[in-house]
Formats: structure tokens, sequence, C-alpha cells
């Protein structure tokens, strides 16, 4: 449940060729430090055009977060993509939510890339998803995302 299906060393190597690779047709993009670093307000470099790429390709795309509900929304319409906040990962009812943002999403055909194994990996594998982790942003901006990144890496040096 903590063993990401790919680890990425950043968003920029998510393509539509990985995705499909995976069996996904959809994607789930998390938000703080995956397209936005957690202490800033403007998109990390190049995040429209990977996005603008993906949906070029077909694939649907959605965001969800468990940030701001006003960040969440000017993302996606800067992305001009749908998006839920304040989601509730790592509940898989969460990702399941998600899914019916995209018609024809089901768990076996789409994908959550995020930064955090203790909720997009956890909670989007408890869902059924497939699960990309690429490295994060930022250390993290909050207490507690800091302490459970410590934690991440000792899980994923024992993987």
């Amino acid at each position: 449940m903590l063993r990401p299906d790919v680890r990425l060393d950043s968003l920029a190597q998510v393509t539509p060729d990985l995705l499909r690779g995976l069996g996904a047709r959809f994607v789930l993009l998390d938000l703080d430090d995956t397209l936005i670093a957690s202490d800033r307000e403007v998109m990390a470099t190049g995040v429209a055009e990977i996005v603008g790429e993906l949906l070029t390709a077909g694939l649907g795309v959605a965001i969800l977060s468990n940030g701001a509900h006003e960040r969440v929304m000017r993302t996606g319409k800067v992305l001009g993509v749908p998006g839920i906040a304040l989601a509730g990962k790592p509940f898989a009812w969460a990702f399941r939510r998600a899914l019916r943002l995209l018609p024809g999403a089901e768990p076996t055909n789409t994908a959550m890339v995020g930064d955090q194994l203790f909720t997009d990996v956890l909670g989007a594998k408890r869902a059924g998803l497939v699960t990309v982790l690429v490295r994060p942003l930022t250390k993290g901006k909050l207490p507690h995302t800091r302490f459970a990144r410590r934690l991440e890496r000792m899980f994923l040096e024992e993987r």
C-alpha cells in the first residue's frame, strides 16, 4: 500500500506515453508541492505545458487536493481542469469522488500523481488507482508535512 507504482524526479516526467503504459486514460493531480510549491502562489515552471500536453493527448485530468478551495479552483481555472479541494486524502472516498469529475474514469483506468506517500499513494492504492510519486517541490510548509516527509524517506529507502 505504500509502494508507488512509479517514482519520478519531477512532474515533467509524467507524459501521456507513461500514463498510457500504466493503463491510465485519466489522471488526478495533487496540487501542493506537485503542481505548485506549497510556499508559493504561482505554478512551477512548465506545469501548464505538461497539463496541456496531457489534455491534448486525450487524457482526462482533474486536481485532487487537500488544499484550500480558492487555491485549487484558481489553479484548475488556469489549467482548464476541474478540481476538488479539502478532499480528505488518504480516504478512498476522496478518490472515488474525484473520479466522478471525469466521465468514464474508473479506478482501473486512472492514475494519481502526487508528492506524498501517506496521502496520495496510500489513498490512491486503497481506492484501486495506479500511483505515480513525484519528488516534492519543497520540504513542506506545514510542520506535519515536514514530519511526514521524514517518515516517507524511511519507508522509501526500505523499498
